[in-house]
């Protein structure tokens, strides 16, 4: 089992008890008692973090830098030289007084030719923002990448990175998806996620001698809204410029230090030192523990625990259920997930988003078939049923597989597999996404 970005499961930035963190520090020993290898691969962890998790499935530490941690006394560190060289970059980083500045900052690089990614916090961040770059740059030379896009729309706005000028991105843009970019400005986060911000810049070969002619920039300024990094966003702003105003510089790629370069690893132990069961106390995470262990033990036996797991907890990693809208187009349907806590917040959300009428919400059924995904069914579904359904997690999984079951009834073939909850027609606006309000 390898997992990988596996900062993304710990959120040591998270002050409360995620349920991702939990699963981490649950299934790992689990796995270790089975047997079962594992790989854990991150950038952006703790010294603390990385041993708890070593300690947790009886397993070495390898890291790639010549002196990044506990060399020598536990940690087997590898100089890989060639690595070095190649990411070596005379990195510039600005604090920025706020979106005005950042804003400046982004347009002035663009216009030079210099492909810039601009990274908040929220999906309502990138859509301000996005709007003013439009406007500035044009349509054709802005990209928007966010987690309330549909399938389609994100493909099309991967493949318009490589052509873009500005890469406007929410947090989406830390794992998996490839700017290669030579400035990023962005919202204060995390360190762990600036520095998987960072890490999206000057990487393929072409871009990477760029960098080295002109350095890469990392312009950093305060959110302006709600965002969910709490007072650490504020925290690492303070903590990256009171590292500029002495005598050093962040190193943004590489474990070392080196020369005046202090690396962003610093800030990942200062702000981010949670242990990987910090806060694994209560009825909650203990039910929690037995619950995944059983399923893990009765993978291919008694569903009982699966399910129950699912009832109180939607999920075996978020916290919460993703739930699958269709978005009607010309030629059927796109679509996305949403999370059920933000469906039914602010009043019940769904009910201003769902194509509902008469006391009645449309539903489909989803199946694969050669031709790829097809709905193979349609239903009416009472709008009670609905509001049940989105209520809570037990709501969520019971009306699932009532309605799944219902739906399946017209599918002779018996290909269903999935259901999807139809968006009314405004409630999407292509290329910029679900709409909130």
């Amino acid at each position: 089992v390898v997992l990988d970005e596996a900062h993304l499961y710990a959120e040591p930035w998270s002050d409360e008890e995620p349920l991702s963190r939990m699963f981490l520090s649950t299934i790992l020993p689990v796995l270790r008692d089975t047997g079962t290898p594992v790989v854990v691969e991150t950038a952006t962890m703790s010294t603390r973090l990385v041993d708890d998790i070593a300690r947790s499935i009886s397993a070495r530490v390898l890291a790639v830098c010549e002196n990044c941690g506990p060399c020598n006394r536990g940690w087997v560190c590898i100089h890989d030289r060639s690595f070095e060289e190649e990411n070596t970059f005379e990195w510039i980083t600005r604090v920025l007084e706020g979106p005005e500045s950042a804003i400046e900052v982004a347009i002035e690089n663009a216009r030079s030719g210099r492909k810039v990614l601009y990274a908040v916090n929220t999906v309502e961040s990138a859509l301000r923002v996005y709007s003013v770059f439009r406007e500035e740059l044009g349509d054709d030379e802005v990209v928007l990448v966010h987690g309330r896009l549909s399938q389609r729309d994100r493909e099309e706005a991967v493949k318009g990175i490589e052509r873009a000028k500005v890469v406007v991105a929410t947090q989406v843009i830390e794992a998996g998806v490839d700017v290669d970019a030579e400035v990023l400005v962005a919202e204060a986060a995390a360190p762990s996620s600036l520095a998987q911000r960072a890490g999206r810049l000057c990487r393929s070969k072409d871009v990477r001698e760029k960098c080295r002619q002109d350095p890469p920039i990392v312009a950093v300024y305060s959110p302006s809204s709600p965002h969910p990094y709490g007072d650490l966003a504020e925290m690492a702003l303070v903590a990256v410029d009171r590292l500029l105003s002495g005598p050093g510089r962040v190193e943004w790629r590489l474990l070392d230090d080196r020369g005046s370069y202090r690396s962003f690893r610093h800030l990942v132990e200062a702000l981010e030192s949670r242990g990987l069961g910090a806060g694994h106390r209560g009825v909650r995470a203990l039910a929690y523990r037995r619950l995944l262990g059983s399923v893990v033990a009765s993978a291919l036996g008694d569903p009982k625990a699966a399910h129950l797991l699912l009832e109180h907890f939607c999920s075996l990693v978020r916290g919460t259920a993703l739930v699958s809208l269709a978005v009607p187009v010309s030629d059927g349907y796109d679509f996305i997930e949403a999370p059920l806590d933000w469906l039914k917040r602010g009043r019940a959300r769904w009910r201003r988003l769902l194509d509902c009428s008469h006391g009645r919400c449309k539903a489909i059924g989803l199946a694969y078939s050669r031709e790829g995904l097809v709905v193979v069914s349609d239903t009416w579904v009472e709008e009670a049923a609905i509001e049940n359904m989105l209520d809570s997690c037990k709501g969520y999984v019971r009306t699932y597989y009532r309605l799944l079951e219902r739906l399946s009834h017209g599918d002779r073939d018996a290909r269903l597999y999935s259901l999807a909850l139809v968006l009314r027609e405004n409630a999407y606006t292509p290329g910029i996404g679900l709409i909130a309000s």
